[in-house]
């Protein structure tokens, strides 16, 4: 008897809750290459975003109390985060037109204003972008020979739509931008409880970002601060402060 009180009181302090998490830079270009085919390749260290869907994966029904925002993040991630690497890519397949990948978001840039060759001008861009990810949770629990896990897992879907205005000098351009980034995701719990879900969550993030970048080929480096303003169903609006840094080359 006392040895299965003990094992409850053991299983009860073992909740485990369930976040996925979002890249908190975009760099979000109001310039394209000016030639066909031409792109860039290079790695993003960005801040993250970290949205718990579920308190507790493993209690009888799983716990959703409330969406919570960067509650299990570390204090570096909001300071171009090491945690966070990415990957983005480019490639111009029109005039003023190019086609990106941002790790998991495909999107299309298309340059509506002083798209060229010329420098000292205004530029500016549209963006959409859309992608679908899956991220997972286990949580295992051991007792003698006895084992309980539990495994969360969302699919994400993740649309975007922004613009970004800023001025082309012959390296450098200094640029603000706006992305509004709505997401929808699908989560389900197996446990030794059982099988919960699939539940439904929808939130939506508002970037609003400075950066700098170059824009000629060969090295490619960004630097870029956003404010974001975030929202979820069942959570309190929230803000974050984020960082990002990208490195690559263009040609």
């Amino acid at each position: 008897m006392f040895r299965a009180l003990f094992a409850l009181s053991l299983l009860s302090l073992s909740a485990c809750s369930h976040s996925i998490s979002m890249r908190a830079s975009h760099f979000n270009m109001p310039v394209v290459s000016n030639e066909q085919w031409q792109g860039h390749a290079a790695m993003v260290m960005a801040s993250e975003t970290r949205v718990t869907l579920v308190n507790d994966i493993n209690s009888n029904p799983p716990l959703r109390d409330k969406v919570l925002i960067n509650s299990d993040i570390d204090a570096s991630d909001f300071v171009a985060g090491a945690n966070n690497i990415g990957f983005d890519a480019s490639v111009s397949v029109f005039k003023g037109i190019e086609v990106y990948l941002e790790n998991f978001l495909w999107g299309v840039r298309f340059q509506f204003l002083n798209h060229g060759t010329q420098n000292r001008v205004w530029v500016g861009s549209l963006m959409g972008a859309y992608g679908t990810k899956s991220e997972t949770t286990t949580d295992a629990f051991y007792l003698g020979n006895n084992t309980t896990d539990a495994k969360a897992k969302s699919d994400i879907t993740t649309s975007q739509a922004g613009v970004s205005l800023g001025y082309k000098y012959e390296y450098l351009v200094p640029y603000f931008s706006y992305i509004y980034e709505a997401h929808k995701v699908k989560t389900s719990i197996t446990s030794t409880n059982g099988t919960f879900g699939p539940y439904n969550d929808e939130g939506n993030h508002s970037y609003y970002s400075l950066g700098l970048s170059t824009h000629q080929k060969g090295l490619r480096t960004a630097i870029e601060y956003s404010h974001i303003d975030i929202k979820w169903d069942r959570s309190d609006r929230e803000t974050q402060e984020a960082f990002g840094i990208k490195l690559g080359f263009a040609w």
